[in-house]
């Protein structure tokens, strides 16, 4: 059965064997900002200023944000947010990582972390849907078990103008296998 989504419900921090996955704070957007401005993140993320970090990230209603750490140390975000009827039965889920951090396998791990608590708590079906030309993001959701289900026709706006076309992909719940190792 469909549960409250997910500013019903605690925010937990979150382990696995690298990642950790603690509630953003207001101290973070700053440096998170300073990580989502690097070039192989900015094409993809937009306006990485703190202000439209709180906005997106922090205020935005029935979306939780957390930090990703490794060893302490920030190295992106990613969010959950109620994307699906009825309420509660599907989350979106978004990520970004800093350049350093990225091509090591730690998305995916921040990823079936956040998959793997929300399946415990009785979520049917995940979705994502990054720039279709984010070849690096699609294959790190690939690695988690998404799958394709659709083109969004200039559904993203380009941070250079314009609009991008987006990749829908979707996760069910019992197609998941944990690889977090958490």
């Amino acid at each position: 059965r469909p549960r409250p989504m997910p500013g019903a419900m605690t925010q937990p921090s979150l382990r696995g064997p690298r990642v950790q996955l603690e509630p953003l704070l207001d101290a973070d957007l700053e440096p998170l900002g300073t990580l989502l401005a690097q070039p192989g993140v900015h094409r993809w993320w937009g306006d990485p200023s703190p202000s439209a970090l709180r906005v997106a990230l922090l205020d935005a209603s029935d979306t939780l944000s957390w930090s990703v750490r490794v060893h302490d140390e920030l190295a992106g975000a990613a969010s959950a947010f109620d994307a699906g009827w009825p309420p509660g039965s599907t989350v979106g889920l978004v990520i970004a990582l800093g350049d350093a951090w990225q091509d090591r396998g730690l998305g995916p791990e921040a990823l079936s972390l956040l998959v793997a608590h929300y399946v415990g708590r009785g979520v049917h079906r995940f979705s994502v849907d990054p720039v279709a030309e984010n070849t690096r993001a699609i294959h790190a959701y690939e690695s988690c078990g998404f799958r394709p289900i659709g083109v969004l026709r200039q559904y993203d706006p380009d941070p250079a103008g314009g609009w991008r076309d987006c990749l829908l992909m979707d996760l069910l719940a019992g197609e998941f296998v944990d690889r977090s190792g958490g």
